[in-house]
């Protein structure tokens, strides 16, 4: 254990005052190295006791160095403060003042992706560039801090991850790590993440008519686990998916059913009849136009698509009943 002590130490002291014509690499080195001890901390409960005991000057260091302009060192800073955040036996240890400094640093690395895209000309500094959004999203997705703690930074949080869910490359991994921080939120501030879900909803359930079977199949595995909070859904969610139904997602349906993927515009179809809810007896003419896709697949020649819209039109029309009971 002394070995590993002093090493900490010495991590701490170059992590802090990092200067000099080499302190670019040494810090990433020493970003590595703490990684290591982090991981190995698993099984060295002395060890996690000084992560623990050294936290504030750790993630100090994390949240100026997340923002570094060499990649790199952003990187593993986010990493290092991932495990940070996460470990239950670090967590109770981080003052209020020092959650606030993690949040609002992670919130402004994850915004400020869009202004970094913009300037990062060649493949290589794109691709990085994005990684780091991806970890920003992935440190708030693992984060174990106290409802109390997050529900001063809920607005800016929700605003950082549908940053990420917008994210214009349409990369998986970023999305991917979005939805995971939606779904923790959630399970942490269940009423505040209902308010705003028409905010953060839409991005998700969008993707639902998306041609990428991947990116599809995510967006639906999210929303069942987010079933119990969006449905029925609030008055703002069902104004919203009603717009994106008007604009763009009524014509997607069709361009689903025009290019044979029946069962799919189908689960779509569903998904966006709960999402509107209660509120659809308020608008018929857009419920009567959505009906029209269940009607193109009752006389399916498939037997599976005739089915499945039969069940699915029955089940989804059920509930809204049900609801307006």
């Amino acid at each position: 254990m002394g070995d590993l002590a002093n090493q900490l130490n010495e991590l701490k002291t170059l992590l802090s005052s990092c200067a000099g014509i080499n302190s670019k690499w040494d810090k990433s080195s020493a970003y590595s190295m703490l990684l290591q001890l982090e991981e190995h901390s698993t099984t060295d409960p002395p060890l996690l006791k000084s992560l623990a005991d050294s936290s504030h000057i750790l993630l100090s260091s994390m949240a100026n160095d997340i923002s570094d302009d060499d990649e790199e060192i952003a990187a593993q800073a986010l990493k290092c403060m991932g495990f940070m955040i996460y470990h239950p036996s670090i967590v109770t240890g981080i003052s209020g003042d020092d959650v606030d400094m993690v949040l609002s640093s992670l919130q402004k690395v994850i915004l400020a992706t869009r202004i970094k895209v913009e300037i990062a000309f060649s493949l290589r500094s794109f691709t990085i560039t994005y990684r780091r959004m991806v970890n920003g999203v992935w440190c708030i997705s693992v984060q174990q801090f106290s409802a109390m703690s997050l529900n001063a930074h809920i607005d800016s949080l929700v605003r950082a991850i549908i940053h990420a869910l917008d994210n214009p490359t349409g990369s998986l991994s970023t999305t991917f790590e979005a939805m995971q921080a939606v779904m923790k939120l959630v399970t942490q501030l269940p009423e505040k993440m209902r308010e705003t879900s028409n905010l953060w909803a839409p991005p998700i359930y969008r993707r639902l008519v998306s041609a990428d079977k991947r990116e599809k199949c995510m967006s639906e595995r999210c929303l069942l686990k987010l079933k119990s909070t969006i449905c029925p859904p609030s008055k703002a969610l069902s104004k919203a998916v009603i717009l994106d139904v008007k604009r763009k997602l009524l014509p997607a349906l069709e361009g689903l059913l025009n290019q044979g993927m029946k069962i799919q515009a189908m689960q779509a179809w569903g998904w966006f009849t709960r999402l509107i809810g209660p509120y659809a007896m308020k608008n018929r003419h857009l419920i009567n136009q959505l009906l029209k896709s269940p009607e193109q697949t009752f006389s399916d020649s498939d037997p599976q698509v005739k089915i499945a819209s039969q069940v699915l039109s029955v089940f989804v029309l059920f509930q809204i009943l049900l609801v307006q009971i």
